[in-house]
């Protein structure tokens, strides 16, 4: 069997359908409970869907139809990792949660998803909730997971993502999924109320470039 244009072995047919098939779907999206300074969570819902639904100008090769946000294919054993990779499928810190919502699109490459989720918050959490990502996210030097069978462990280095506005922080996790190679760009945004998350994931190499334009793509969306 191939797939975009890769002739797999069964064992890398199991891992790209666990990947595109047993962890997504439609659009999800889900609200918290009101607390002091929290934002109105029923339209801020409206407001996070509207602004998923518009950022669909996805780079060729990629599908137009929605599904359920991205989910982690491991779960790291390290607490910092857990926290960016829960953020960047669609279940961020909650405190002060407003509205979150979550949408991943197939690409292409093999094995290749992006998924985007956004969180709104009251007050200036937003802004906090980033500052403690970007921490964790020097904090996290290699995602690694206790699994059965073969090594699952992706090592955490810069992804330069120039060109794009605003405060950003990106990063690439490359390296071995389940003995597999897989690489993961994580991408995480501020703006006003807005948590902004991105991943692009994918069984091989993942662009950089095409990284940059669904980054790019999304924080101008939720700029605007």
């Amino acid at each position: 069997m191939t797939f975009g244009g890769t002739v797999m072995t069964r064992g890398m047919r199991i891992v790209v359908f666990a990947v595109l098939y047993g962890l997504v779907g439609g659009v999800t999206a889900g609200c918290a409970g009101s607390q002091e300074g929290a934002v109105d969570g029923t339209a801020e819902l409206r407001r996070l869907r509207a602004l998923l639904d518009e950022a669909r100008d996805l780079p060729e090769g990629f599908s137009t139809r929605p599904r359920d946000g991205w989910q982690a294919p491991f779960r790291p054993l390290d607490e910092d990792c857990r926290l960016v990779l829960d953020a960047a499928a669609g279940r961020p810190p909650e405190r002060a949660l407003g509205a979150r919502a979550a949408v991943a699109y197939q690409g292409d490459g093999l094995g290749e998803l992006a998924g985007f989720a956004l969180a709104s918050y009251g007050g200036d959490d937003a802004a906090s909730h980033f500052d403690a990502l970007t921490d964790a996210l020097s904090d996290c030097p290699v995602a690694r997971a206790r699994m059965a069978g073969r090594s699952t462990a992706l090592r955490v280095s810069g992804l330069d993502l120039e060109g794009i506005d605003g405060e950003i922080q990106a990063r690439r996790l490359s390296g071995r999924l389940n003995g597999y190679p897989y690489e993961i760009h994580l991408v995480f945004a501020v703006s006003g109320r807005t948590l902004v998350s991105l991943v692009h994931a994918g069984v091989r190499d993942v662009d950089a470039a095409r990284t940059r334009e669904l980054a790019g793509l999304l924080v101008d969306e939720v700029a605007a």
